[in-house]
Parts: structure tokens; sequence; C-alpha cells
């Protein structure tokens, strides 16, 4: 069985498969913070390290992960960006709110894939944060801005 043997060389190496061990596919290095994300201070404001350095050390997890594509992170931006546009059109907060829970299902779906699929620290971000947002105000002023700058933070994604 020479083919079976080359798959198994080109698939796992010289070593065979890692056994006991994860995938490298499931390996994770973003880690949350602790009660991760808590957006806004007792004033009302988003807190200041959710827009700098929370969001940049997630960035860089998503870089050092390396599977998580600018195209992947630009729909799921773009999906709450319409969100953000149709509030403030005067559609209100309980309809929207449906569209900004959906971004759980598209995240569990695409992580799914067997192509291309959505890294599992992108999936826990996206669970994480949609479950945070409860009211209008917690999307406008935490979800919102917060996600913005991950997106910044991740401009050196490859597509």
């Amino acid at each position: 069985m020479p083919d079976m043997r080359d798959e198994m060389r080109r698939t796992f190496g010289d070593r065979g498969p890692a056994v006991g061990r994860q995938p490298q596919s499931n390996r994770t290095f973003v880690q949350f913070p602790a009660g991760y994300p808590a957006y806004l201070d007792a004033n009302l404001c988003i807190r200041i390290e959710l827009v700098t350095t929370v969001a940049q050390r997630l960035a860089d997890g998503f870089k050092d992960e390396g599977k998580l594509t600018r195209h992947q992170l630009r729909a799921f931006y773009d999906h709450a960006k319409r969100q953000l546009q149709r509030l403030d059109y005067g559609t209100p907060f309980c309809e929207v709110h449906a569209e900004i829970a959906r971004l759980k299902a598209f995240a569990s779906d695409r992580a799914g894939r067997a192509n291309n699929p959505l890294p599992d620290s992108f999936k826990g971000f996206i669970d994480r944060n949609v479950d945070a947002v409860v009211d209008e105000t917690s999307f406008k002023k935490g979800f919102m801005p917060h996600f913005e700058a991950v997106v910044a933070y991740c401009a050196r994604l490859k597509d």
C-alpha cells in the first residue's frame, strides 16, 4: 500500500499521526480577558481598553493563528454595520437585535465548513460579543466601537 503510506506522510510527516493531541486546526491563540466583554463603565462610556489594548491583543491573536481572512472578518463586520445603519434610520431595536443574534448562527455555520472554515477563536469572539448585546446602548456604545477597533487592528490579515 505505497499510496496510503505516501498520503500518510504528506498528511502527518514522518512522525505519523499525533495520537492524543488535538489537531492543529482546533488550536486557539486568542485568550479572552476575565469578564470579557463588559463594554461600558459606570458612566455608560465604552471602556477604553476595549478599543485599545484588548482589541489589539485579539487582532494579534487572530493574525498569529493565521486562519482568519480579511474577507471573513469583513463579512461579519459589514453585517453588524448594516444593523447599526438600520437603527440610525429608525428601525426598532427588537427587529435589529434578531439580526445581530444571527451572527452567532453564521459563525457556527462557517466554523463547521470543510473548506475555509472560520477559526474557533473568531467564533468565540462573535459568540461572546453577540451575547453581550442586550439593548441599543450596549450595541451602539459597546459592541460596534469594539468590533470596529478589532477590524482596524486586523488590517494586515490576508485576503
